[in-house]
């Protein structure tokens, strides 16, 4: 064990001659540090061999991060633009033992993966809301309720949280309600939607109260440029 700092330094010592390949990406993040780094899709390859396109946007939607070993690694919940989209890091895998380098969970945040804008009081946020056949809905009878006909999963991207009985409003004029299940992840919180309605022609919804801590939210991305899309037509003839 006492040759391990020697073979980690060869490692960064290799990484450091070659990171125009190894990181061509360089970018300030939200933090404020400039970073050398690489992006890797892990439902693309697996060394040289592709995989079968995946046809869920949440998994398509991960990344893997390589930060330049002269670089700080950014905390969680840090995010940057890079060439592909808005980069949001989720968490950091162990240490590899000879490399001494870690590897981080990224979700890149786009239309592909959240097409819908919503707004809840004055703040805004992208979503993707999925329809779901589900049982009856009820939290301590407290009047949050859905049915198999009107429950949906909302996805958010991450540092966006919302809590049971708020009410959103989308671009689109639907509402919808957030009953649970509510499940937190570094990576983008999943809620249970209830639609409420669409438009002006319901009864009023109760105000929303604030999301914890949407405030703290990254930036709504640009929307990217129309073009080809490498998640689907990637390998296709």
């Amino acid at each position: 064990m006492t040759r391990l700092p020697t073979i980690r330094e060869a490692f960064a010592q290799a990484k450091r001659a070659n990171a125009d390949l190894l990181f061509p990406e360089s970018a300030s993040w939200s933090d404020g540090v400039t970073r050398r780094f690489k992006v890797g899709d892990p439902n693309r390859l697996i060394g040289t061999a592709p995989l079968a396109l995946v046809n869920d946007p949440m998994p398509a939607s991960l990344r893997l991060l390589k930060i330049h070993p002269d670089d700080p690694r950014p905390d969680p919940g840090a995010s940057c633009t890079c060439s592909e989209g808005f980069l949001v890091l989720g968490v950091w895998t162990d240490e590899g033992k000879l490399s001494g380098s870690r590897t981080g969970v990224c979700r890149l945040v786009d239309v592909r993966a959240y097409p819908l804008t919503a707004t809840i009081g004055t703040v805004g946020f992208w979503l993707r809301i999925q329809a779901r056949d589900a049982a009856a809905l009820s939290v301590n009878g407290e009047g949050l309720s859905g049915n198999a006909n009107d429950s949906h999963l909302g996805h958010l991207p991450p540092g966006v949280h919302l809590q049971p009985g708020e009410v959103i409003a989308t671009a689109e004029g639907d509402r919808y309600q957030v009953v649970p299940p509510v499940q937190r992840d570094a990576l983008g919180d999943t809620v249970g939607l209830s639609w409420q309605g669409q438009g002006s022609g319901h009864a009023p919804l109760p105000e929303p109260t604030s999301p914890d801590p949407t405030p703290d939210a990254p930036p709504t991305p640009d929307a990217p440029a129309p073009g080809r899309d490498p998640w689907w037509d990637e390998g296709l003839p």
